[in-house]
C-alpha cells in the first residue's frame, strides 16, 4: 500500500469516526432535561411512579388538613332567626372565632374594644343594638359572665345572642 493510500484511509477513518461521534452525541443526551414518569398508579399496569411521587407531594398537605379536622371543634351560634355553625381550633377565644368567621365572609359584626374590659359587640349578623337595647350572649342557656374576648370556647357550645 502506498503512502498516499495510507494517508487517504487514515483521513477517511478520522472523518468517519467524527461523524459517528456527532450522531451518537446528538441522539443520546448526556443528561436528561425532564424526566416524565408513567401516568399509572402503584397498582396500575405499568406500576407508574407518577402518582406515587405526586402522593409524596400531596400527602403532607392532606395529612395536615386531616389533622386540622381532627383538632377542630364546633359551636352553634344563634342570631335571632339565623343559625351559624362555627369551627375553630381548641383553646380559641370567642372573639378570635368571630374574627375568623368574619374574615371568611360567614358573619358580620361590629363593636368596640374597651381597655381592661375587652371587646363589646354592638352589631352581629341581623341583630343591632340601639333604642335602649344591648346585645348579650348566652352560653348553653346561661347568660355569659365574661366578654367575647375573655371567653374560651368549648366544643359543642350553643351561643345565643339576644337584644335586651
Amino acid at each position: 500500500m502506498s503512502k498516499n493510500h495510507k494517508k487517504l484511509y487514515i483521513s477517511l477513518s478520522i472523518i468517519l469516526l467524527f461523524f459517528v461521534f456527532l450522531i451518537i452525541t446528538s441522539t443520546t443526551p448526556s443528561k436528561p432535561q425532564v424526566e416524565i414518569p408513567p401516568l399509572l398508579d402503584e397498582g396500575g399496569v405499568k406500576g407508574g411512579n407518577f402518582l406515587k411521587s405526586e402522593t409524596r407531594l400531596v400527602k403532607p398537605a392532606i395529612e395536615e388538613q386531616l389533622t386540622a379536622l381532627k383538632n377542630t371543634e364546633n359551636i352553634t351560634l344563634i342570631l335571632g332567626e339565623e343559625i351559624i355553625n362555627l369551627s375553630f381550633a381548641p383553646e380559641t377565644f370567642f372573639y378570635d372565632a368571630l374574627m375568623e368567621a368574619s374574615n371568611a365572609g360567614n358573619l358580620t359584626f361590629e363593636g368596640k374594644n374597651y381597655p381592661g374590659l375587652g371587646f363589646f359587640i354592638t352589631d352581629i349578623g341581623p341583630l343591632h343594638s340601639g333604642n335602649g337595647k344591648y346585645l348579650l350572649y348566652y352560653i348553653n342557656g346561661k347568660e355569659a359572665t365574661v366578654g367575647v374576648s375573655a371567653y374560651k370556647l368549648k366544643n359543642g357550645d350553643i351561643i345565643e345572642w339576644k337584644l335586651e
